[in-house]
């Protein structure tokens, strides 16, 4: 399986629904909440130009937010992404 990290933060509906999303794929993840370990943030900075959240990573690479999460799995991408390790 891939390696799926996601970075969070409290109250964000697209984090819920990106993590949502995994789940229901049975997906495995390690979640970074911005808010709770500061120095995540700057990590998440250090890896993506991106700002809003959520921000997710396969395998080391940013796939954006939830709306181009969405995006690859109406186009039926996810599951190749994350079963081609």
């Amino acid at each position: 399986m891939a390696n799926i990290e996601i970075y969070t933060r409290p109250g964000c509906g697209y984090c819920t629904h990106a993590k949502r999303l995994l789940q229901t794929k049975g997906l495995t993840f390690n979640e970074y909440d911005v808010y709770k370990y500061p120095d995540h943030l700057t990590d998440m900075r250090r890896r993506t130009l991106g700002r809003t959240f959520p921000q997710i990573f396969i395998n080391n690479v940013s796939m954006g937010g939830f709306t181009e999460l969405l995006d690859l799995e109406h186009k039926n991408t996810l599951n190749k992404l994350v079963k081609n390790v």
